[in-house]
């Protein structure tokens, strides 16, 4: 049986006792710290994966909702399209056939009970109206109404001459030619017919 003996003295004994090995300590801390940061790392991993899949989802129902959202405001689009060329066709019409209009009405307030036309042109920027009248005073009268509308600017002499209608009454015919205002001088005329505040 062998026996070790320590003869140092007991204060040289107890300060080896109390000496630290630094890299022994140092290797059991760097074993025990690798499991909690293996495991920390895989925490983290997990709930970052979780993070960016909720956000993946939120972005894919964005990218539907304005997929959705492009579909309906090209329909709305298409839509306006079709309103504003039927706008333009409203503006074009009115262009043309607000003066003729206007013309009819025109026509029609200053026809007298006892005349009646037998023809009525329109063309761009002129009316040519032929008819029938008792006398050739109707006939002033008629032209004189016409006058008044906003829409006629000018009214030529008329052309008389009496005929027999039907073989047993004598009546005037008559034929004259009026010009037409345009869209712009009718709104000119409107504005400065209304009175000002």
């Amino acid at each position: 049986m062998k026996v070790k003996l320590d003869l140092r003295p007991r204060e040289a004994i107890m300060a080896a006792q109390k000496k630290v090995d630094v890299m022994r300590l140092t290797a059991l801390t760097l074993i025990c710290l690798f499991p909690l940061m293996a495991c920390a790392s895989l925490v983290y991993g997990f709930l970052l994966s979780q993070e960016l899949t909720s956000q993946v989802k939120s972005l894919s129902l964005s990218v539907e909702m304005l997929k959705k959202r492009h579909a309906d405001i090209s329909e709305n689009l298409a839509a306006l399209k079709g309103d504003l060329e039927l706008y333009r066709k409203a503006v074009a019409f009115a262009k043309d056939e607000l003066p003729a209009l206007e013309c009819l009405s025109a026509v029609e307030a200053a026809l007298l009970d006892v005349m009646w036309l037998s023809r009525l042109e329109i063309n761009a920027g002129r009316a040519m109206l032929q008819g029938y009248a008792t006398t050739e005073g109707e006939i002033v009268e008629f032209a004189r109404g016409l006058l008044a509308s906003p829409v006629i600017s000018n009214v030529d002499l008329p052309v008389t001459r009496r005929v027999k209608r039907d073989g047993m009454v004598d009546v005037v015919e008559f034929s004259l030619n009026c010009s037409l205002r345009n869209l712009g001088d009718l709104r000119g005329g409107v504005k400065g017919a209304l009175p000002e505040k």
